[in-house]
């Protein structure tokens, strides 16, 4: 039976329980990936955009990765269970979610998980992360970490949209003007000029760079190319389409300049990408 999944060693995902002079290993503003924390009993000091939260039981944080922060001060009963994550496994379970959620968890990366199903339903997730990691026999190992990581964020997008808390202060033309770059971005990967999507949208590029900054905190060409990366990444993973075909199928002039746009935007070149993928 051919199948095309890679049982990749490097999967870009870790799965963590800290307990204080037991387990030492806790996310700090040291390490490059974003992480989901949830603390069971204790408290701690998280310092995220020059903002300083206490951190008590059953609260949830979330960190992107690149987010400047700090988590400090753990008392002595401070217990909590986290999954981390690469930038690139990052940008693959969070393929469309709407730019709102983003721009939501920059200004709110804390709450409370008050209900008890709620709280059982976010550490079921870790469990099931925790015990496929362990799962190194599984040649579907990273697929099926990625689909429970995407599966955990879509259950906190359903709360924030649930509970209202999404930040409602931007205009709502502003909102729908982002919401309808991102889904047109998605929906045409061949195009990759901020002045097209601003053409449809009718309004100047100027102003539409400024909408997606303040959305997402990305520039319109920064979030365009990522989007592209994600596209070209997407599709080394699961065909067996050659670099020249993918450069045709996303409208580049040729295989090299596939491989230099990839090369700029992720700081490694394309067989590097696959050699990860065959851990």
């Amino acid at each position: 039976m051919d199948v095309s999944f890679a049982n990749r060693q490097n999967i870009g995902i870790k799965v963590g329980l800290y307990e204080r002079g037991i387990t030492p290993e806790l996310p700090t503003s040291q390490i490059r990936e974003g992480f989901i924390l949830i603390c069971h009993s204790g408290t701690a000091i998280f310092d995220y955009a020059h903002t300083e939260y206490s951190l008590h039981s059953r609260d949830i944080i979330i960190v992107f990765p690149g987010d400047i922060y700090t988590l400090s001060n753990p008392s002595a009963d401070f217990t909590a269970s986290w999954v981390s994550f690469s930038a690139q496994t990052m940008d693959e379970a969070l393929y469309n979610f709407p730019s709102t959620f983003f721009s939501h968890i920059a200004s709110v990366p804390i709450y409370n998980l008050s209900d008890n199903d709620e709280y059982s339903n976010r550490m079921e997730y870790i469990k099931m992360l925790r015990a496929k990691l362990s799962d190194h026999d599984n040649i579907c190992r990273y697929e099926i970490m990625l689909a429970l990581l995407r599966s955990l964020f879509m259950e906190i997008l359903n709360r924030i949209v649930r509970s209202f808390r999404v930040n409602t202060s931007e205009p709502k033309h502003r909102r729908r003007l982002l919401d309808e770059f991102v889904n047109s971005v998605s929906a045409t990967p061949r195009c990759r000029e901020v002045a097209y999507f601003a053409e449809k949208l009718c309004i100047t590029p100027k102003y539409l760079s400024a909408i997606v900054l303040d959305g997402t905190g990305f520039t319109a060409k920064e979030f365009i190319d990522r989007n592209a990366v994600t596209e070209i990444k997407q599709l080394l993973r699961t065909t067996d389409l050659s670099v020249k075909q993918i450069a045709e199928q996303l409208n580049f002039s040729g295989s090299g300049n596939l491989c230099r746009f990839f090369k700029s935007n992720t700081g490694k070149t394309i067989s590097d990408f696959k050699n990860e993928l065959k851990g």
